[in-house]
């Protein structure tokens, strides 16, 4: 019996990077049709935009190997991503909750590709460690993206629970007094 080698765990998990790759492209396009604010949709559209070269680049590195990507992978995960896309629309799901989904997806997608970069390094795949590290570049730069309007989506969000007047930003309550609050 043979044992797999490093090559075939890379592999592996090149074609999970791709599968998450699709279910990402699913869930933003579901995020993008529902997101009000242009302010949170540009982001998503922007990212949709990456990931769509990301499932690309994948793929040619997957054929570089003698490999394609797993059809029941992709499947399976873009059958989720739909489902959850018509879940959302049936809960009347709002900007929090997108925002809070593509979040989560995004810093998932870095893991992977954080764990793929380390693999293909082992493996010696340079390309596909160079390709790695600017993908994982592009999530954090999508993550930095949505951080800079959780203001804007708690907003959006305390206007759809029907919150007409919300204090202003300012420092949590609980840090008042310690952080030169008024306590």
């Amino acid at each position: 019996m043979s044992h797999p080698t490093v090559d075939d765990v890379f592999v592996t998990h090149l074609r999970d990077a791709h599968a998450l790759e699709r279910l990402m492209d699913t869930a933003l396009g579901a995020l993008i049709a529902t997101a009000g604010a242009p302010e949170l949709r540009e982001p998503l559209e922007h990212h949709q935009s990456l990931t769509r070269r990301h499932i690309i680049a994948l793929e040619e590195r997957l054929a570089a190997h003698a490999d394609r990507p797993s059809a029941v992978k992709d499947a399976g995960l873009a059958t989720a991503a739909i489902g959850e896309a018509l879940l959302a629309r049936a809960r009347g799901d709002h900007a929090g909750k997108h925002a809070r989904d593509a979040y989560v997806l995004i810093h998932l997608a870095a893991a992977g590709y954080e764990m793929l970069g380390h693999l293909a390094r082992r493996a010696g795949d340079e390309e596909t460690a160079r390709l790695v590290a600017e993908h994982l570049a592009d999530e954090r730069a999508s993550a930095a993206a949505i951080d800079a309007r959780w203001d804007l989506v708690l907003d959006l969000s305390l206007r759809h629970a029907g919150v007409l007047s919300a204090p202003p930003v300012g420092p949590p309550r609980s840090l008042r007094g310690v952080a030169g609050g008024d306590g």
